[in-house]
């Protein structure tokens, strides 16, 4: 199942309107129509959804609305897998938010922008804007505004752990939303859409616990909840309607399941929402392969393949211009503050050789270490992305044929399977025991690792086993505190010199050096 569902739930968390207790007439309007636009012509018509907000943000005075409005068009244009704009009308709406202390929405766009690092498998740079969020809504002084936050924090947190199949946790983190939501009194119209929201979550999380009675329940609840709020087809109902066609389907109850699947469908073939499109066409794959309907599987598989293949593609066109974007504040920041330290150690002259020396020492240093750091995160993106369609390297040397292009292709993947997993982690690992678990032989499996990575077996594993303990260092606060002996064991080296010797040929960096950098950094 695609967890990017979760978008279409985020359209009204971040922009269902806080209604105030003496709204002018124009804000009502406003509201009203940014919201049906959000949450039924976005479902029909996604371009006609973004000329509406592209209006209401030319055509709004209030600040407030000028930002909703942006944060409208961000929302739409990431349903349609173009982050760069998405994140560049993120990004606008937040100056606004920052220029005029709208806390609560200034921490909503935190949230938002923490969602797309999770989509792109950026986790790191996803709970980093996720604590800032968390951060800034301590500030709201809005006891209603605060409340309605920590529920979208929760739900934020539910997606998390589903991504890592932590789905008990995301079950207690989905009920801790629901009780902040339960809590919201300023509107039911709101309160009755965002608890629609969590069931639909709940019933994601169900279905991942195989307790498919309380997914049908949740996302009855959730359909419900959300009649209450729209009387068209909305982009949640889609989600919903396939979770339920889904939980039916485990249940073998064959006619409810195809009813809720043509119901998804219909919304389904009047969107552009690639994600939604995925999920749906996932489904109904599925169904169609049960009742052994072969025809109309394939015609859905080809489906979900080709829009996997689209979204994957916009992903992977959005990811540069999506980074630079984020992060150009931070850069600033850190440029700014370089500067001082440069004009301030300037005052000492009797140290500015020794300064100069040092800081160039320094700047070197922090340099590469920023370079390994941003390669190795690259490298963990193209993973990701490329999970669903493996990338086979080019030979380097096609004269040197030693077995079938069939059987190097199987080894290839075999291998980027192996690499997913942690069984590198192994201390008896060797090449024998690796080609036995890839059901090949040593000098196929040799072969292939020369000629196609470019390793030996040793160098192949150890560069595994380094990159997979900083990924541990970087997203687990207790690994920054282990001695460096208990960080050779966890990643399979037998002795503590051996693991530094080996980390500072990968990295360039003593693991004493890059852990204080680490520290440094964050």
């Amino acid at each position: 199942m695609q967890l990017s569902a979760g978008i279409g739930m985020l359209i009204c968390i971040l922009f269902s309107p806080a209604q105030a207790q003496h709204k002018r007439d124009d804000d009502k309007k406003f509201d009203s129509i940014y919201f049906t636009t959000a949450v039924t012509i976005a479902a029909k018509d996604i371009n006609k959804a973004i000329h509406i907000a592209d209006s209401l943000y030319r055509n709004s005075k209030p600040e407030l609305n000028k930002l909703k409005a942006l944060m409208l068009s961000s929302s739409l244009f990431q349903q349609k897998g173009d982050i760069k704009k998405s994140v560049q009308f993120a990004v606008k709406a937040d100056q606004i938010a920052v220029k005029n202390d709208f806390y609560d929405w200034e921490a909503r766009i935190a949230g938002f922008l923490s969602t797309q690092y999770r989509l792109m498998g950026l986790y790191e740079e996803g709970k980093e804007y996720l604590e800032k969020g968390k951060t800034v809504g301590e500030k709201v002084e809005n006891d209603q505004m605060k409340k309605l936050y920590l529920g979208m924090i929760y739900q934020e947190t539910t997606y998390y752990e589903i991504e890592f199949k932590n789905y008990r946790k995301a079950y207690r983190a989905a009920k801790r939303a629901e009780s902040y939501f339960n809590q919201l009194t300023f509107s039911e119209h709101d309160k009755n859409y965002f608890l629609a929201t969590n069931e639909e979550l709940l019933g994601r999380v169900c279905c991942g616990l195989k307790r498919w009675d309380e997914a049908l329940s949740h996302y009855n609840k959730a359909d419900g909840r959300l009649s209450q709020v729209t009387s068209g087809n909305a982009m949640l109902s889609g989600f919903i309607y396939s979770g339920l066609g889904r939980a039916y389907l485990e249940k073998n109850n064959l006619e409810a399941s195809i009813e809720n699947l043509r119901k998804s469908e219909q919304i389904v073939n009047g969107s552009d929402y690639l994600e939604l499109k995925v999920e749906v066409y996932k489904t109904l794959a599925d169904y169609y392969e049960h009742v052994k309907d072969l025809k109309q599987y394939k015609k859905y598989n080809d489906k979900y393949v080709a829009a996997l293949q689209l979204n994957e593609k916009k992903k992977k066109e959005s990811i540069a211009d999506f980074v630079n974007t984020t992060k150009s504040h931070e850069k600033d920041l850190a440029q700014n503050r370089n500067l001082w330290l440069v004009l301030s150690m300037g005052l000492c002259l009797a140290l500015v050789g020794i300064f100069i020396w040092h800081r160039r020492s320094r700047k070197r240093e922090r340099t590469r270490f920023r370079e390994v750091m941003d390669r190795m995160r690259q490298e963990r993106l193209e993973n990701v992305l490329a999970e669903s369609i493996p990338d086979i390297p080019e030979k380097k040397d096609p004269n040197r044929k030693i077995m079938s292009d069939a059987i190097e292709t199987k080894i290839i993947n075999d291998l980027k399977e192996f690499e997913r997993g942690n069984k590198f982690t192994d201390k008896q690992m060797s090449l024998s025991m690796l080609a036995g678990m890839l059901n090949t032989n040593t000098k196929y499996l040799s072969h292939v690792l020369n000629t196609y990575f470019n390793k030996d077996f040793n160098s192949y594993i150890n560069e595994l086993r380094i990159k997979y303990i900083i990924e541990k260092i970087e997203t687990n606060e207790k690994f920054k505190n282990y001695k460096l002996s208990v960080l050779a064991d966890e990643c399979g080296f037998s002795s503590h010199s051996k693991f530094s010797a080996v980390f500072k040929a990968v990295t360039g960096f003593p693991p004493s050096t890059f852990l204080a950098y680490l520290k440094e950094r964050q």
